[in-house]
């Protein structure tokens, strides 16, 4: 068993605040099952405040008039994390599974508003909320020396502003379920070839309307969804001739990519261009996507 701890602590001259954050880290390996590892996390952590988040705009005699917040503080969170990490060989083949569930009770947090790329704060810390998920991992060599991995997370975070009768909405981060994977192989009888899949297919993130910082909307971006393939061929000294030649003798190894990104062109929503009508009673949302399908060429060279 192994023991990490420490405390750090922060002053911050513009509003005079001292933090402190213990943090505590225990790992546990097991003589019984030694290719079992658990461990466990605690801690206090605090985010300063950037400019953008200081800055408040309050209304007065009938103008919006802008002023730093000095009475602002950091956002706070009290995180628990509980991890096991099992080592195994399937069908001859080192595999890694990792499992870590945790949660964070934030409090004195800064709440914003995503409007088209713009991101706009309160300048408050007027809410309090929570982060809890699961994240699962599994690593893998279906070659040696060429890792794959499969990725499968779970997580909900909510806040409650002050002022709303302790009704939770979700964040603008809230993605409840994300899975992702990464697979690369030789090509059979090709060895100096590798072919490589990268697959991720994740909840969209809540959407409200400008002015609605608390809204009940259920208004969420579509899922996103995105694959890229790719193929590689690895040029080594010692086994390309022409590798110690000339311009190429400085070169241990070079590796040239070729990528389709997003290859089956999927039309990701990124965030919406709110269009109001003239009489302002209406407002609609108008998608903005992210690139589409893309090609791209790699160069990559070891000394």
């Amino acid at each position: 068993m192994s023991f990490n701890a420490g405390v750090r602590f922060n002053y911050w001259s513009f509003n005079n605040e001292v933090t402190v954050s213990p943090r505590l880290v225990i790992a546990y390996f097991p003589d019984i099952k030694p290719d079992i590892r658990f461990r466990f996390a605690t801690g206090l952590y605090y985010q300063s405040p950037g400019y953008k988040e200081i800055k408040d705009t309050v209304t007065i005699d009938g103008q919006l008039t802008t002023y730093l917040n000095k009475d602002i503080k950091s956002q706070r969170s009290l995180q628990f994390i509980a991890g096991m990490d099992y080592y195994y060989n399937f069908l001859r083949h080192p595999f890694k599974l990792s499992v870590e569930v945790y949660y964070k009770h934030l409090n004195n947090i800064n709440p914003y508003a995503v409007d088209n790329m713009k991101i706009t704060y309160m300048g408050r810390n007027d809410a309090h909320g929570y982060a809890a998920g699961l994240d699962v991992k599994l690593f893998g060599e279906m070659v040696p020396g060429v890792d794959s991995w499969l990725g499968f997370s779970l997580m909900r975070t909510m806040e409650s502003v002050i002022g709303t009768d302790n009704k939770y909405v979700p964040r603008p981060t809230d993605q409840l379920y994300n899975v992702s994977l990464f697979f690369q192989d030789y090509i059979p009888g090709l060895p100096q070839y590798r072919v490589h899949v990268l697959f991720n297919w994740a909840q969209g993130l809540p959407v409200r309307a400008p002015g609605a910082m608390q809204s009940s909307s259920n208004l969420r971006t579509p899922d996103y969804r995105r694959v890229d393939l790719g193929i590689s061929r690895v040029f080594e000294k010692g086994k390309d001739p022409w590798m110690g030649r000339g311009f190429f003798k400085p070169f241990r190894q070079i590796l040239v990519a070729f990528e389709v990104l997003n290859l089956f062109g999927f039309n990701n929503v990124n965030s919406y261009y709110w269009v109001s009508t003239i009489a302002s009673d209406a407002q609609y949302a108008v998608p903005n996507y992210l690139t589409g399908r893309q090609f791209n060429l790699k160069l990559q060279f070891k000394f």
